[in-house]
């Protein structure tokens, strides 16, 4: 090595040495109270405007949100499938009027829906029943919300092997208050069939249930019940005061239906959109395993995508890849999932008018 080559490196480790060396000298000095100084430039020349598009909505099913929240549906668990196929099963939040002398209500894999396939077979026991009869109730989420004035759609389906004589009425939830009430009498319901009927309050009751009894002896098989106010929000299902405030919001974007919620527990569990579209009657619904309940999904994809119309905001929509919280797909596997994401895609972009 040269003369200039050694100068040049013993320059160097000299520099190395007295950095470490003032280093040293200053990390007392760091470790102490040190005063930076930050200059805010608040002129409006420096001013840059917040996109709009930033502000918007998460939606998740999530504490209710959905079903017993912004869907209307008063009715929880209404085809009976929320204690799984395996028959007999359990029906809560129904439960029986009577007691076990009087009436036998199970399920049974007996229903006219092959993806909901789980109906109650409710067999009256008593000759001479009690006054009001006997029968089933259900008390919605935590009690439905019955106005006075207001209208109620009541659909459900029925089928028995003898005339039918059943009163479906809308009661505080001690049962006894009436608020509305209407009889169906059929003579031909040997093969399941639709009944549609509005009740009308003739009160109010923030806790009311709604109850379907007959005093007459016999077995009826009951299938998808559904109440739901007749004034919902442009007649979309959605509750009108809990829109209007969303609307007051003037959200820019609505993204939906979740996030742990599309992904589950375990995959099995996931959100599946497409079980989520068609008929109500035919959706399967699920059990949110994330959130611990179940949902019927007649808040679904179609709903959520004319939500965010209702709202004039763009839909956000967020689609499970093949990955829950506990299991996944193969990336080599994922082409299916792919595929269906491409169908929602193209789903939406039809017009359903």
């Amino acid at each position: 090595m040269g003369t200039k080559g050694a100068a040049t490196l013993l320059a160097i480790l000299c520099s190395l040495l007295l950095l470490s060396l003032s280093c040293g000298c200053l990390a007392p000095e760091s470790e102490g109270d040190q005063t930076a100084l930050l200059e805010v430039d608040t002129s409006w020349k420096a001013a840059r405007k917040i996109p709009q598009t930033l502000f918007g909505l998460f939606f998740e099913e999530i504490n209710h949100a959905g079903a017993g929240g912004l869907w209307a549906e008063l009715v929880s668990n209404r085809g009976f499938e929320a204690g799984g196929p395996y028959t007999p099963s359990n029906i809560d939040p129904w439960s029986i009027i009577g007691d076990e002398s009087s009436i036998y209500v199970k399920t049974e894999r007996a229903s006219c829906f092959s993806r909901n396939i789980v109906a109650l077979r409710m067999e009256i026991l008593c000759a001479k029943c009690p006054a009001g009869g006997v029968g089933i109730y259900n008390p919605g989420f935590w009690g439905m919300n019955i106005e006075e004035g207001k209208s109620y759609n009541l659909v459900m389906y029925i089928r028995s092997l003898e005339s039918v004589e059943l009163t479906a009425s809308l009661t505080c939830s001690d049962g006894l208050q009436n608020i509305a009430a209407a009889v169906i009498v059929d003579t031909n319901v040997s093969d399941w069939r639709k009944i549609e009927m509005q009740l009308l309050a003739k009160g109010t009751c923030r806790t009311s249930r709604l109850e379907l009894t007959t005093s007459k002896r016999g077995v009826i098989w009951i299938d998808q019940v559904s109440l739901i106010p007749s004034d919902t929000y442009k007649g979309h299902g959605f509750r009108k005061e809990l829109i209007h405030m969303l609307v007051d919001l003037k959200p820019q974007f609505l993204r939906f239906p979740g996030g742990t919620f599309v992904e589950g527990i375990l995959l099995r569990n996931a959100f599946r959109w497409r079980e989520t579209i068609g008929p109500w009657e035919e959706r399967p619904g699920h059990y949110g395993d994330v959130w611990n309940y179940w949902t019927d999904d007649g808040l679904g994809y179609y709903e959520l995508l004319q939500l965010a119309e209702d709202l004039g905001a763009e839909p956000i929509w967020v689609f499970n890849a093949g990955i829950s919280r506990n299991d996944q797909v193969d990336t080599t596997a994922i082409a299916p999932f792919v595929k269906v994401f491409f169908y929602g895609v193209d789903l939406s972009l039809v017009d359903h008018s």
